[in-house]
């Protein structure tokens, strides 16, 4: 993945306090929200100038409808809450989606004295400081999966963040920066337009302040503008409206990644594939209200790559910045979070964040670590340097060397994740079906078995059954390969084992679950043997060994017999740039028309948007990081089904764009 200029570092808000406790910023001289009446004002101003009580009204009892709100400066999040609010009080079953930007960001305990303020939204309040995000730049994506929302949360330049998302997906407006007169970026031409962009026919808009040079910068970016009454004693605000389609198509340097709109009659899917990937999109899509049918061809899910019994939870992010790192991590925040709020109740033993030790077992990878801090500086929540001191201080054993801990990180059973994802109301797991192949037929795509009989059809079909996508016709070109992984099983002695954090560097070990220590994994490209092999056991326990003297010494791993273990054995499905596949399945044949003039001329632009085949997405390729990077893939794939928002910027959603591959080939003059 080619490298990109590391993101700048996040500076939060620098507040002081009124005697009422009103926070107000010394940046830009201006207070958050109002001292006498800031709910009351948010509730006229966005609520109501935006017409939400009859709109969402208007949604409630259908399960799949969405409303889908963009902000300019998230502040405190008052606005996002009592728009969850009134969502609840109108349209309890419509998903909420909420998109805004900050680019100096409230630091959790700042967030929890200032919404001290508003009583009366505690239980929103709650889930917010519960899930508000670790302060890196970017998009964050944040799900409240039992209330049905959404929000997306930009920490950076309001113009960098709209302009790295999806056009034309939003209903509605809040334009809430600081006042023109004090913070005149927020106001400005260019960010005028990405809001018209982001916009659809009818998209409405609505902000507190009058000025003359907001009012025009919105009419000239093509806004319909209304100056109306304001709040309290102020006496004009606007409100207005979009009433054209404001999405033309025009040369673009990367067409074949615009996204189709694929709009299908009924929010039903089918999902090929009972793993990590096909569990979580089926969660996904399932949230928004949609029906799935999950179709898999053995007994019970997670059987395949996905049925390991512990599966460590961690991102070995690149020294570089890159597109890759960036995915990367926002999939790790994303999944630990995503895990902290699934996995509890009868599942809470099934998940333990105990941390994960990422070991400089090298001079290599030592000197790896300290350019990656070097060149992208994390808060300590994300991850931080530890001595050797340090690090033997968090395992609870002696070790030989320091490392990276990556403190939300740990282990988890797949095979219960998979459980808990299709608990959702809205999926039927359907097992013992094999699919042999399927076509589009009359608007729909029909699934066949190995006798051609019919098994089921829709116009939505997500292809998420790993290597064996290969078995697709539509899907036969993508390039795909497996990796042989053999998982160790060691009995516990009866000696409490002192471990308490996951250990990783070239194998990994966790502490122990039900009696047992997991050890693993191998990585044998050239070897299809599912029965376990003595070597691979030695070699196992050879690398965990090194980096784990004390603890192999403390359990007697040096003396087993490796032809008595029992282990286990999968197949990873990767891609050649070790990036999953989410996204369009595209029509091969249509882009290698489509695109020709890229064998001869790699610079050519273009004025059409990629073909793809209507409805069929693929969400595979995941490796060995599938418990990182499945939950927010699949976030990605029920977007782009439900035409939402991006939960990441649109540069990391092509680079998992399954046409880049066709791409890449075409500009190689490979095909």
């Amino acid at each position: 993945m080619t490298d990109k200029p590391a993101s700048p570092a996040v500076t939060t808000a620098k507040l002081a306090w009124s005697e009422d406790g009103t926070p107000v910023s010394t940046e830009f001289d201006d207070v958050y929200f109002s001292r006498h009446s800031g709910i009351d004002e948010t509730r006229y101003v966005f609520l109501e100038q935006n017409r939400l009580p009859e709109r969402l009204g208007a949604l409630a009892g259908k399960p799949s409808a969405a409303f889908r709100i963009g902000e300019t400066g998230f502040g405190t999040g008052l606005n996002f809450l009592c728009a969850w609010q009134l969502r609840d009080q109108v349209a309890p079953g419509c998903h909420l989606q909420f998109s805004s930007v900050e680019k100096y960001p409230l630091t959790l305990e700042q967030l929890q004295k200032a919404l001290l303020h508003w009583p009366q939204l505690a239980p929103y309040t709650e889930r917010l400081l519960a899930l508000y995000p670790v302060l890196t730049p970017g998009w964050h994506h944040i799900s409240f999966s039992a209330e049905r929302v959404e929000l997306n949360l930009f920490i950076g330049d309001a113009l960098a963040g709209f302009a790295s998302q999806r056009a034309g997906t939003l209903d509605a407006w809040f334009l809430d920066g600081f006042a023109p007169a004090k913070n005149p970026r927020m106001w400005s031409p260019e960010l005028f337009e990405q809001l018209v962009r982001l916009a659809k026919p009818g998209t409405t808009f609505s902000t507190f302040t009058a000025a003359s040079l907001v009012r025009e910068g919105l009419k000239s970016a093509g806004f319909e503008v209304e100056r109306v009454k304001g709040y309290g004693r102020k006496r004009h605000m606007l409100a207005g409206q979009l009433d054209h389609d404001a999405t033309e198509q025009t040369a673009h340097k990367t067409p074949w990644f615009i996204l189709p709109d694929h709009r299908p009659r009924t929010a039903r899917a089918m999902v090929i594939g009972a793993g990590l990937a096909g569990t979580s999109t089926a969660f996904s899509l399932a949230r928004r209200g949609w029906q799935v049918s999950l179709l898999e061809r053995h007994a019970e899910p997670a059987l395949e790559g996905s049925g390991n019994n512990q599966g460590i939870l961690y991102a070995k992010l690149s020294a570089e910045a890159s597109t890759k790192s960036d995915f990367y991590s926002r999939a790790y925040l994303y999944a630990t979070s995503q895990l902290t709020e699934l996995m509890t109740g009868d599942y809470a033993a099934e998940w333990d964040n105990c941390g994960v030790l990422q070991l400089a077992h090298t001079d290599r990878e030592m000197l790896r670590q300290q350019q990656f801090l070097l060149n992208n500086p994390q808060p300590p929540e994300l991850v931080r340097a530890v001595t050797l001191q340090q690090a033997g201080e968090l395992a609870g054993i002696e070790l030989t060397q320091g490392g990276l801990f990556f403190q939300k990180a740990g282990w988890v059973t797949p095979r219960a994740l998979c459980r808990r994802y299709l608990e959702q109301a809205g999926i039927e797991a359907r097992y013992g079906v094999e699919i042999a192949d399927f076509s589009f037929e009359a608007g729909r795509w029909q699934l066949r078995d190995v006798q051609g009989a019919l098994i089921d059809e829709a116009e939505t079909v997500v292809i998420a059954n790993a290597y064996d996508a290969l078995r697709f016709e539509s899907s036969a070109f993508l390039p795909l390969k497996r990796i042989r992984g053999q998982v160790t099983h060691i009995p516990a002695t009866e000696t409490a084992s002192p471990l308490k954090t996951v250990i990783c560097g070239n194998a990994y070990v966790a502490p122990a679950l039900n009696g047992q220590f997991h050890i693993g994994a191998t990585f044998n490209l050239d070897c299809d043997s599912h029965a376990l092999r003595a070597e691979d056991h030695q070699r196992n326990i050879e690398q965990i060994s090194e980096l784990a003297p004390s603890l192999a010494q403390q359990q007697g791993w040096y003396a087993l017999d490796t032809n008595t273990l029992q282990g286990r054995v999968g197949f990873r499905c990767t891609s050649p740039d070790y990036l999953p596949l989410v996204g369009p399945v595209p029509d091969r044949a249509a882009f290698l028309d489509q695109y020709a003039r890229l064998r001869k001329d790699a610079t050519t632009w273009f004025d059409t948007p990629g073909s793809y085949l209507p409805g069929l997405y693929i969400n595979t390729g995941h490796g060995s990081k599938g418990l990182v990077s499945c939950p927010l893939a699949s976030e990605l794939i029920a977007a782009q089904i439900c035409g939402s928002p991006l939960p990441f910027e649109q540069q990391i959603s092509d680079a998992l764009n399954p046409a880049r591959f066709l791409i890449r080939d075409l500009i190689r003059n490979k095909i």
